[in-house]
């Protein structure tokens, strides 16, 4: 058991219920929130991308809570949320001279055709300011912050295909002669963080939005060599939130 996971979690929940508990009740706003993700892990300026590739959003919930504390008048708030969020993709992909590591006997640079799994399952917690787009109110309004992430679990994998060729760090080419599987699961950070920000509009208690989140720190170590460039979390949210006190 990885106590250093659990004691960031404590850590992100006690933040929320100082943050809850530490304000006047009548001047809170709080509600559950639940959402869906749409993107994938990429590098950070989509370098180094193949010639050929095509990618599929798995199924990406996020659920959880917010609050919305009151910074100044009605219409400025600090807007929190604890959520469970599911980040993952699937991708499919021709590449050329690209780096794999099947095992430490087993090594090189691939050509071919390569599949990727990933799956990152997070506890996040978003810190946004929020406020409303017009003087007047239409239930419009602006969210920008930043948001803080502790992976709970997650797995990166996937196949070598069969018909490429992997050529050794002595230079020696050879045939890839059976769908082989790859796993750096072990190799993810278990932290992330980035901005995240979008528009929202409400309607009586629900809030609809949509807001992208784009994370600054890579899903595997800084300087790993074995997926070079790094890949950092880029996501589309679309989400609901209903105003329970």
């Amino acid at each position: 058991m990885n106590y250093k996971k659990i004691g960031v979690v404590m850590f992100f929940a006690t933040l929320f219920s100082i943050s809850v508990f530490g304000q006047e009740e009548e001047k809170l706003e709080w509600g559950a929130r639940a959402s869906f993700n749409i993107g994938a892990s990429v590098p950070m300026y989509f370098q180094n991308m193949p010639e050929r590739f095509s990618f599929s959003t798995t199924f990406n919930p996020s659920i959880g809570g917010y609050v919305n504390i009151p910074i100044k008048g009605d219409r400025n708030y600090l807007h929190l949320e604890l959520t469970y969020t599911h980040k993952g993709n699937s991708t499919e992909a021709t590449v050329k001279n690209q780096y794999f590591k099947v095992s430490d006997a087993y090594l090189g640079y691939v050509t071919g055709d390569v599949k990727t799994n990933i799956s990152l399952n997070y506890i996040e917690l978003p810190i946004q300011f929020r406020t409303n787009l017009s003087k007047n109110d239409n239930g419009w309004n602006v969210l920008a912050g930043l948001y803080l992430a502790v992976m709970i679990e997650g797995t990166f994998d996937g196949i070598l295909y069969q018909g490429g060729t992997i050529e050794d760090v002595a230079g020696t080419v050879s045939p890839i002669g059976r769908d082989t599987p790859y796993d750096y699961s072990h190799d993810l950070v278990n932290f992330d963080w980035g901005a995240q920000f979008g528009i929202q509009k409400q309607v009586n208690r629900f809030n609809f939005d949509a807001q992208i989140a784009w994370g600054f720190n890579g899903i595997f170590p800084r300087g790993y060599e074995t997926v070079d460039p790094n890949l950092f979390n880029l996501y589309g949210k679309i989400g609901l939130t209903y105003q329970i006190w």
